[in-house]
């Protein structure tokens, strides 16, 4: 114990108190394993949950996904007026242009947006804003959000929907 499985701390219980603490501080999602007899922790954190020892394979891989799934439904992207977004632990730099449309879809995260919407938003810092230019910056977009677990989805016939990369 005391690994990592996809960004998902494990941490001995009470044996790692001082790994636990530091991963509350800095956000980092663990799931705490429950030694011998010791008293299970309160766990009013979103980032934490508990299971005791032994465990099956099976069964510690379901409070794992749980634990994904329960932070994913809570994570939104953050994008900075520099233009660096960022997402869980990770962060990418975009195009001030990128950042205009990024804005937009963040703003409605999970929801269509729709393609005149995201034209307007590009006509404030391109002039005569194209189809194709609007398709080439979403490509572009595509593209570096793929680093971070983030993606771009068609909604045919109306926009696009900026969501997690569920893989």
């Amino acid at each position: 114990m005391g690994g990592i499985n996809k960004d998902v701390m494990f941490v001995r219980w009470p044996a790692q108190v001082d790994l636990r603490n530091r991963c509350k501080r800095d956000g980092v999602p663990r799931l705490l394993v429950v030694e011998g007899g010791a008293r299970p922790p309160i766990c009013n954190d979103p980032f934490e949950d508990w299971v005791r020892a032994p465990i099956s394979r099976d069964d510690l891989d379901a409070r794992v996904r749980a634990l994904q799934n329960r932070l994913d439904s809570r994570q939104v992207p953050t994008l900075d007026s520099a233009g660096t977004l960022c997402f869980g632990p990770h962060s990418i730099t975009i195009s001030n242009v990128q950042t205009e449309l990024m804005e937009l879809l963040i703003e409605h995260f999970g929801e269509v947006v729709y393609r005149h919407e995201l034209t307007q938003r590009l006509a404030e810092r391109v002039q005569r804003p194209t189809r194709n230019s609007l398709d080439l910056h979403i490509m572009r977009l595509r593209r570096r959000l793929s680093r971070i677990d983030l993606v771009i989805r068609t909604a045919w016939g109306r926009g696009y929907v900026l969501e997690t990369d569920v893989g």
